[in-house]
């Protein structure tokens, strides 16, 4: 068998050793659950014998939970409204405002960001995320449900006619599948009758430098499980 010398030194540590993926050269009270330097310029660490992550100087591999493995955003500057009725939606399935993604697993999660600028006649306006046509249910994507009341992503309350509010958006959720899915927002009011919804601007929108024009964006990042 191969007998290496082993070298401790106050100054360089521990050398001379190498270990392998199977039998670290550095472990606990477990044999194979440690760190080897197996070739110049790597260090690969192991559990049960098997390799978990290696770092070399083209970098790092082996890592994968929580990872990002795609992103896919969109950003919206026009102004747009609807007169949206009472108690209805306004589905804004517009590929000027949507993210169009297909997971790489099932087992992984969709991470959606964005914000959302909204102007109205002074009512709260409340927004729920959507995919291709149809309100997204599962777990991190909307509230409890509460008798009748309507369960959403998030929400604000305008509360002036020349002013806009934003409402952040942020969900995750089970990628579920490996189908085509078109994330996109839909919106609500508090109205009693039919209001519009403005989206990007003010309700009130008089040409003067004291009105703006905003932006409105969805992300939509992949994460390993």
């Amino acid at each position: 068998s191969l007998i290496m010398a082993l070298n401790i030194n106050g100054t360089t540590g521990i050398s001379g050793v190498e270990g392998s993926v199977s039998a670290p050269v550095l472990t606990g009270t477990d044999s194979n659950c440690g760190i080897s330097f197996p070739a110049a310029d790597t260090i690969k660490f192991s559990t049960g014998g098997v390799e978990r992550m290696s770092i070399t100087n083209s970098g790092v591999t082996g890592v994968s939970g929580g990872k990002i493995l795609q992103v896919v955003s969109t950003t919206k500057t026009a102004a747009v409204s609807n007169a949206t009725a009472a108690a209805s939606l306004w589905s804004y399935n517009d590929a000027s405002l949507r993210a169009t993604i297909t997971a790489s697993s099932a087992s992984n999660f969709f991470k959606i960001t964005g914000q959302i600028v909204i102007g109205s006649n002074g009512l709260a306006v409340s927004a729920i995320l959507y995919d291709n046509g149809s309100a997204v249910t599962t777990a991190g994507a909307l509230g409890d449900a509460s008798g009748s009341t309507r369960r959403s992503l998030n929400g604000t309350d305008n509360g002036s006619t020349e002013g806009v509010a934003t409402i952040p958006v942020h969900a995750y959720i089970s990628c579920a599948d490996t189908n085509e899915h078109k994330f996109h927002y839909a919106f609500y009011h508090n109205g009693g009758g039919t209001n519009d919804i403005k989206l990007n601007r003010p309700h009130s929108d008089a040409d003067t430098n004291k009105r703006g024009r905003y932006i409105s964006n969805i992300t939509v990042e992949e994460v390993s499980a």
